[in-house]
């Protein structure tokens, strides 16, 4: 018994759901490679990257008194020079 935990110990698996002929659905496993890994890194931050953007774009506009204010300010700054 000792044997055979060992020989999965290193071992990792990841659990899929694929379409059955038959028109259901199976569960499959299936080895986790380096490369899926790192295909599936690259399909995480694509979705982060995704919801970073929709937030930025849900959120209210800042308002014209605040960028006009700062406009006026770095404009000081660079006649001040």
């Amino acid at each position: 018994m000792a044997g055979v935990i060992g020989a999965f110990w290193g071992t990792r698996v990841l659990e899929i759901v694929k379409k059955h002929d038959s028109g259901g659905l199976v569960w499959k496993r299936i080895k986790l490679t380096s490369t899926r890994k790192a295909n599936a890194k690259k399909r995480l931050r694509r979705v982060w990257q995704n919801e970073a953007v929709l937030r930025a774009c849900s959120e209210p506009p800042p308002s014209k008194a605040t960028d006009v204010a700062s406009v006026e300010k770095d404009v000081e700054q660079l006649n001040g020079q």
